[in-house]
């Protein structure tokens, strides 16, 4: 009796911490929709959240390392407008403090961050582009989600400006770095995509 009392309380206990860890985490999945790639993120803790996602993302070939030739650029309007702006200022700000005003007016599509709102228990599909470039070996190709982390103690440029905006009031939501990777994308490239 007293073992089947103790098996009860630790299956409790199992259930609830899986349950806990549950809803706790902010996720990142993904998968290839024909020339699309789809970032699907889940806010499955308990809090609204805000958080960034780089306006391209890199493959990288298995075989040699190559990360120039495979690339997806974002395509959608679902960004939070208002911390855009904010982001985006910060951005600006941050190019005039560095006597770097030449790359404001040179900034692509693909350079920079998106800004996104998702509320608790929800989830959000983001789509980019898929683009081979002519000059990538046939191969196999790994998506490479950016490291926020370690791009921000890397680059000072984004050191100033990302942690500026991750210390911004955002009401009932929290700022979240980034996303727990899920898993890992490969796309295989072969020859009728490129020269070789």
């Amino acid at each position: 009796m007293r073992s089947r009392i103790i098996l009860l309380v630790f299956s409790f206990f199992f259930v609830f911490s899986c349950k806990k860890k549950k809803t706790d985490t902010f996720n990142l999945s993904y998968k290839q929709d024909n020339k699309n790639i789809v970032l699907n993120f889940e806010n499955n803790t308990s809090t609204d959240i805000v958080f960034l996602a780089p306006n391209m993302i890199g493959f990288e070939s298995v075989k040699n390392k190559d990360s120039q030739n495979v690339y997806a650029i974002i395509k959608t309007n679902k960004q939070n407008k208002y911390y855009q702006k904010i982001l985006d200022s910060l951005y600006i700000k941050t190019l005039i403090n560095e006597n770097m005003q030449v790359l404001i007016d040179l900034k692509r599509p693909s350079d920079g961050h998106s800004v996104f709102y998702l509320k608790k228990d929800s989830s959000l599909k983001i789509f980019y582009d898929l683009n081979i470039l002519r000059t990538a070996i046939p191969s196999k190709y790994k998506q490479i989600y950016y490291p926020y982390k370690r791009g921000i103690e890397e680059n000072y440029l984004e050191r100033d400006y990302i942690s500026k905006f991750s210390k911004l009031n955002f009401g009932r939501a929290r700022f979240i770095l980034q996303p727990v990777i899920k898993d890992s994308l490969f796309i295989t490239i072969s020859e009728k995509d490129t020269n070789y």
